[in-house]
């Protein structure tokens, strides 16, 4: 399990279906994301279940509370292993952890382990412009930067809207205040951060 100072993200079980099923079913959280969550059966979401497990590209976590409640899911989507990059979102679909800080937790374990595990470079995502807590969560707590804006981008409630893509480097995560509570430590009390991709070496040199 990957931990964070809140939260764990482990991977998804057959138990967490019904708990899926419900977030793509809730018309609240569907007019939040960019991706349109069409109405699904737990049949189908079994279906999608079997088709993730060999997924090579993809990494889909369950987000957890220390106390063990599962309250959403978050990930790295369509890894590009070549040009180190990734696309990262985040469903929380509890209704009672408003306030308590799970969404910006959440942003900045998944930052540390693609940039300090991984070794990724840069990670990339989409906000609806209307979707405000979002948008305050990654850009001006987690240090994401407003890269451009998909203009009417996404049908919702009988209109088009504009969506910001955003980004962040690793390098603008590392310089983040809060980046080292949340990468590994060495037992000497090190910080510990996977090698940036140019420093790696190269097979069959």
């Amino acid at each position: 399990m990957i931990r964070t100072k809140k939260l764990g993200f482990r991977a998804i079980e057959e138990r967490d279906l019904p708990l899926l099923a419900d977030m793509l079913n809730d018309e609240e959280m569907s007019s939040l994301v960019v991706g349109w969550s069409f109405p699904v059966s737990l049949e189908q979401q079994k279906q999608w279940f079997q088709r993730q497990l060999s997924d090579q590209h993809n990494q889909r976590w369950m987000v957890e509370t220390v106390e063990g409640q599962t309250i959403g899911l978050t990930g790295l989507w369509s890894i590009d292993w070549v040009n180190r990059n990734a696309l990262t979102a985040l469903k929380l679909g509890a209704k009672d952890i408003k306030g308590k800080g799970y969404g910006t937790d959440a942003i900045m374990g998944v930052m540390a382990y693609a940039f300090g595990q991984l070794g990724l470079e840069r990670l990339w995502g989409e906000i609806l412009v209307y979707n405000v807590p979002s948008y305050k969560a990654y850009v001006e707590k987690c240090g994401w930067k407003v890269e451009g804006l998909l203009r009417k981008a996404v049908f919702r409630a009988g209109e088009f809207h504009d969506v910001y893509r955003v980004g962040i480097l690793r390098e603008d995560f590392l310089a983040h205040p809060g980046a080292a509570a949340y990468l590994p430590r060495t037992p000497d009390g090190r910080i510990e951060v996977a090698p940036q991709f140019s420093a790696m070496p190269i097979l069959g040199r």
